[in-house]
Formats: C-alpha cells, sequence, structure tokens
C-alpha cells in the first residue's frame, strides 16, 4: 500500500524520514491529489474513514476527497513511514461568522528530528505548498504568501495565511490529541446536514509551487461555475458551460473519472 501510495505522488525514493522528504511528500500531496467533496455535493454521500476505504477510493481509483479523508490517510501515511503523528481537530474560521466556529476540520503535527511541523494537504483554498514549522510568531514564507501559528487564549493555536488586509485566521486547534474515531460525527454533520458548507458548494482544487486550479462562482451569488488557474499573479478563468464540460474538467484537469451515477446529478449546477 506504501509503495502504491508513494508511486501516486511520484515520491518512491522518498521513504525515508527526513525534513527533506516530509517536505516532499507534502508538496506532490497537494499537486497530483485534488481536494474535492463532489460525492457529499452531488450524492449526499457520506464518505468512510476506514483506511482501507481511503486507500481505495483516493490512491487506488484517484478519486480525492476532503479534509477527513486526505488528511487522515495522509497521517497514515506519514505513520507507515515512520514519522510521530499527532491528530487534531480544528475549527475553521475562514469566511465564517460565528464568533465561535466548530471544529470540521482535519489536521496533523508531525515530530521530524527535533522539529514539529503542521500538515495539512485537504483544504480547497490557497495554503502553504510545504508544512508550517510549529514555532510561534515567526513569518514563514510559502509559495505566494506568508503565513503564521498564533497563540490564543481561547482557541489555541492560530493558522494564518496574509493577504493585502494583512494576516486573517485560516483555522484553530488546541493541543489535545484526537483519534480517528473522533471525526466520524462530523464527517457525517459535514455529508448530510442540509446546512453544511459541503452540501452547498462543489469544491475542486490542486496547486503546486507556481500554480493554482479550483472552481469558483462565475460572479458574486452567481450558481453558474467557472475554471481558474493562477500561475505567477495572473488568474484566467474560463465559464463551464455544460455537464459535458464540467466532467471533462473532472478528468482532464484533475484526473478525476467521475461515476456514472453522477452524471444523473449535475442539475444542481447552473449551466
Amino acid at each position: 500500500m506504501v509503495s502504491q501510495y508513494l508511486q501516486l505522488l511520484g515520491c518512491e525514493n522518498a521513504s525515508a524520514v527526513s525534513e527533506k522528504n516530509l517536505f516532499l511528500l507534502h508538496e506532490k500531496h497537494l499537486e497530483y491529489i485534488p481536494y474535492t467533496n463532489y460525492r457529499i455535493f452531488f450524492n449526499a454521500e457520506t464518505p468512510s474513514l476506514d483506511l482501507d476505504s481511503l486507500f481505495e477510493r483516493i490512491v487506488l481509483r484517484r478519486q480525492g476527497g476532503y479534509c477527513f479523508e486526505l488528511n487522515g490517510l495522509f497521517a497514515d501515511l506519514l505513520r507507515s513511514l515512520g514519522y510521530k503523528v499527532t491528530e487534531y481537530f480544528a475549527r475553521w474560521h475562514a469566511g465564517e461568522t460565528a464568533e465561535i466556529p466548530m471544529r470540521r476540520h482535519r489536521v496533523a503535527l508531525v515530530q521530524c528530528g527535533n522539529k514539529r511541523f503542521l500538515t495539512d494537504v485537504g483544504t480547497g483554498c490557497l495554503i502553504p505548498c510545504t508544512p508550517l514549522e510549529f514555532v510561534p510568531d515567526v513569518i514563514q514564507k510559502k509559495n505566494v504568501r506568508s503565513y503564521r501559528i498564533v497563540k490564543d487564549p481561547v482557541f489555541g493555536n492560530l493558522v494564518q495565511a496574509e493577504n493585502e488586509n494583512g494576516f486573517y485566521t485560516l483555522y484553530s486547534f488546541e493541543e489535545a490529541p484526537y483519534f480517528p474515531r473522533d471525526f466520524e460525527y462530523v464527517n457525517f454533520y459535514c455529508s448530510q446536514d442540509p446546512a453544511s458548507p459541503f452540501r452547498k458548494k462543489l469544491f475542486l482544487h490542486k496547486q503546486g509551487r507556481e500554480f493554482r486550479i479550483f472552481l469558483e462562482p462565475a460572479a458574486p451569488d452567481s450558481p453558474a461555475l467557472c475554471l481558474c488557474e493562477m500561475r505567477g499573479g495572473e488568474i484566467l478563468k474560463k465559464a463551464i458551460t455544460s455537464p459535458g464540460e464540467l466532467h471533462s474538467i473532472f478528468e482532464k484537469v484533475f484526473g478525476i473519472t467521475l461515476p456514472e451515477e453522477i452524471f444523473e446529478e449535475t442539475e444542481k449546477i447552473h449551466f
């Protein structure tokens, strides 16, 4: 299983525990395994978090996934390679209006030598292309923006990104370890509750050091979608005009062949 996973990432020679290999695995995971919630959005399917099921869907069938799937399987890969991994249950802040947002994100802290690194390969927005060293108040430049981790008396650790207005919080977590079964009930909420953001919006995203490709509304509050590609400082947008075009984007751009039953559900998208 490990060899197949490493082959998918193009990292067959990165099995030894090292900071260099950890960074490479994280970067290639973001580049080759897309973030998506299509099974939840189209079918209200609750994805199994069983490791064998995750491996079958993400590695063998190359179907992508969202945070509870991607970060869960990546944590297992790192453990299998010999890294010490602790998983945390994070509160997602970006775009939320609640004063105390709910815990609905899964991240991991990885011990490598005498350093600890925060890994996250399961977010549908621009995130660090390589792990963040787990040190407070140090600005760390990654890909096209800077990040930092800030201690907070209420939320524990704030993971923040910088934009033109300064730093804003992506998510927060306290350093109480969680285990795979602890994520099950929120995975169920995210997939089944009509109020869940994963039921309301189709996410499809991947990124590398030099690019980011994703779906977004064609206009503010529009149900129509466009494909966006960022390279350097430029962004190209292309409207998606038919179900066939959307299916082609899944397959040719993100490497995901949609199951046959999904074809009938595209009326949820306005073209």
